[in-house]
This record gives structure tokens, C-alpha cells and sequence, in this order.
């Protein structure tokens, strides 16, 4: 199986990335704590038997993300009206290049580990599609063999049935589908609280920035 994965994101710049985060944290800290998930997001790719893509938020600042993976085969753009068409083109591209087994991730992912994306990939090898589930019924990982739009279309997200929603358009559209195991994603003050206390004791980038907000004197697990 030739094996490929993106990793879904924006270029973090101050006031356009983790903006749900900024009842606690500045623009520039909010870009910074981006910059720590991508640089171990970065550092997790490498251990994948997998070739590595960077789909970014059309930015013209896109170089940023090419210091951070330095290893990634190819970075590119997003291109699409919304965000299930983004995935799609993104996902459509990379397989179009040859690739047996695709999986895109979120980028605001520094509890991801390698073994969720191996579970990933060991569902590809039984079923069409696969899905990560989040707590809040999203999802953060989603991989297939062979394009599958109609796995986006009319979907609505941001709410607690992505996940559901999802799976069901797939079976709809005759695809069988196996999940990878479940990982939250940090989007709102209760996320970053919690990341705060289960990073405790863990070297990392991001644990490394949680450290420098602290002695700064951000309150980050109230």
C-alpha cells in the first residue's frame, strides 16, 4: 500500500489561527501555540511510513509552513467554496498521484500520536473510508482509497453530527467504513485547559509554549 497523509492547515499568523482562543490568549500567543502543534505534528509525520503533504489556507506567507516540515513532499494550497470541498480537492489531488491510501488530519491535534494514524491506515486495509471521531462529534482524521466526494457534499460542520453525518453519506454512497481510534483536537479554553493538565510531565514543543505562557502569567487551567 502506498500510503500518503496531509495535514490540513493554515499559515499561523497572528489574528487568523486558533482565534477561539483569544479570551485567553493574545494574537501572537495564539500564533505561537499553533506554530508548537505543527512543529510536533511535523516531528510525528517523520516516523510514518507515509509520504507527507501540507494543504495551507491560501496565504502568501505559505513559506513559514515549508521551515516547519521540512520533509513534506509537496505543500500546496486549499482550493474549494467550503470546507468539505477543500478536503475533497486536497484528498482527490494527492490520490490522483498514484497513492493506494490517503489520510487527512487537522492541524490542532498535540495529543495525535502515531498510533491513531496507524489505526487509520489499518482500517484502509478492510474498509473504502476511514474516520477519527472527536468528543464533541466532530472528526479529525479522515482517509480513503479512491475520491469519494460525495462524502462531503451538503455537510454542515461545526456541529455535534459531523461524525454521524459523515458515515452516513458514505454508506449512502455505497462505501464501507472502519474507525480509526478517537482524539480531541484544542479549539476553545476548556480544550487548551485541558491539554495543560494532560501534557503535564510530556517534552514537546507545545508543552515546552505552555510552559513559557505559564511563567508569563497566563492563566491557562481555570
Amino acid at each position: 500500500m502506498k500510503r500518503a497523509i496531509i495535514c490540513f492547515t493554515r499559515v499561523p499568523k497572528p489574528g487568523l489561527t486558533k482565534t477561539r482562543l483569544m479570551p485567553v490568549l493574545n494574537g501572537e500567543q495564539c500564533a505561537r501555540l499553533h506554530t508548537a502543534f505543527l512543529k510536533d505534528l511535523s516531528q510525528l509525520y517523520q516516523n510514518l511510513d507515509a509520504d507527507l503533504f501540507v494543504a495551507f489556507a491560501p496565504d502568501p506567507d505559505w513559506l513559514l509552513l515549508k521551515k516547519i516540515f521540512p520533509t513534506a513532499k509537496e505543500l500546496f494550497s486549499q482550493t474549494g467554496d467550503d470546507l468539505g470541498e477543500r478536503m475533497n480537492n486536497a484528498l482527490s489531488y494527492v490520490l490522483s498521484l498514484g497513492y493506494t491510501a490517503c489520510i487527512l488530519t487537522g492541524a490542532d491535534l498535540p495529543l495525535m500520536t502515531k498510533a491513531h494514524i496507524d489505526s487509520g491506515f489499518l482500517a484502509l486495509e478492510e474498509a473504502d473510508i476511514t474516520l477519527g471521531a472527536t468528543s464533541d462529534g466532530g472528526y479529525y482524521l479522515v482517509g480513503m482509497k479512491q475520491p469519494c466526494p460525495a462524502l462531503f457534499k451538503n455537510q454542515t460542520y461545526g456541529c455535534s453530527t459531523v461524525y454521524e453525518n459523515t458515515i452516513a453519506a458514505a454508506k449512502n454512497a455505497g462505501y464501507t467504513v472502519a474507525p480509526a481510534l478517537t482524539c480531541d483536537d484544542i479549539d476553545t479554553p476548556k480544550d487548551l485547559s485541558l491539554l495543560t493538565k494532560t501534557l503535564e510531565g510530556v517534552e514537546n514543543h507545545t508543552s515546552q509554549y505552555l510552559t513559557t505562557l505559564k511563567k508569563a502569567g497566563v492563566i491557562l487551567d481555570s
